[in-house]
């Protein structure tokens, strides 16, 4: 006898039976496919990073390249201007003036500081003694590294700068008045502010460059965390009758507050 067809309600269900089938098997290899869908994701996302870390790398590669390039050729102008004979002030004065614009530290201090002995021209020497040493203070300012400190606290018998350290500048301009000034400000130090407080001056050279142009008594700080050492200075000093005026500045100098006398 001949084999009878399949009924229509057996193809039905082999129909649904298979796209059941088929449903399941996608759906298993969807859930597969997930964690290696992550995993190629993840290395896309890791290599963009380390190409952006490699380019950034190159590119202070380059730069760090350029400035020892700049350094040996500032060097070699100095060593020119020095060692001739018939020495030229204004030879001297102008690799000064190259020397504090383009150098970076500590190179540029120590070469300030070869120019203030090699000099011939008293009044270039003098000038480079002064920015030398600013500038090799400096770097002792800005080397400072971590969180800054808390200052003393605001409910203590003293609230003063606690752990920040203090630079009391004096304006070379103005130095008769202002030296004895910040020297007076430093010594009203007290044993709960454990940081260094220092007298240093602000040479006329560095007070003419842009950022600095300081004609009056300024303290300067970096907001939010400095303020309250910012505030605890100009009270203490206000005690003395010296008014200052805040400045706050974006360059990140941790621990550190800096006060300006220039009257």
């Amino acid at each position: 006898m001949p084999e009878s067809a399949p009924s229509s309600a057996t193809v039905d269900f082999l129909t649904k039976a298979v796209t059941l089938v088929s449903l399941a098997l996608g759906i298993f290899a969807t859930w597969k496919a997930l964690p290696a869908d992550a995993e190629i994701k993840r290395l896309q996302a890791e290599t963009q990073r380390l190409d952006l870390a490699l380019k950034q790398a190159d590119a202070e590669l380059k730069n760090l390249e350029s400035n020892r390039k700049l350094t040996f050729e500032l060097y070699q102008e100095v060593k020119k201007v020095i060692e001739k004979e018939d020495k030229d002030p204004r030879e001297e004065d102008a690799v000064r003036v190259l020397v504090e614009s383009l150098a970076d530290e500590p190179f540029r201090w120590k070469l300030l500081k070869v120019i203030a002995v090699g000099a011939q021209s008293e009044e270039v020497k003098e000038i480079a003694a002064a920015t030398s040493k600013f500038y090799e203070e400096e770097v002792s300012v800005q080397a400072r590294p971590g969180a800054a400190p808390k200052p003393a606290e605001a409910n203590a018998a003293h609230a003063g700068a606690g752990a920040y350290n203090v630079d009391f500048f004096f304006c070379e301009d103005k130095q008769p008045t202002s030296e004895p000034l910040a020297r007076a400000a430093r010594d009203l130090k007290s044993p709960s502010d454990t940081g260094r407080w220092r007298v240093r001056a602000l040479p006329r050279t560095i007070n003419q460059q842009p950022g600095y142009s300081i004609t009056v008594n300024e303290i300067r700080y970096t907001p939010p965390e400095e303020k309250p050492v910012a505030d605890a200075l100009a009270k203490m000093l206000s005690a003395k009758g010296l008014q200052f005026k805040f400045h706050e500045t974006s360059f990140p100098t941790p621990g550190y507050v800096s006060v300006f006398i220039c009257q």
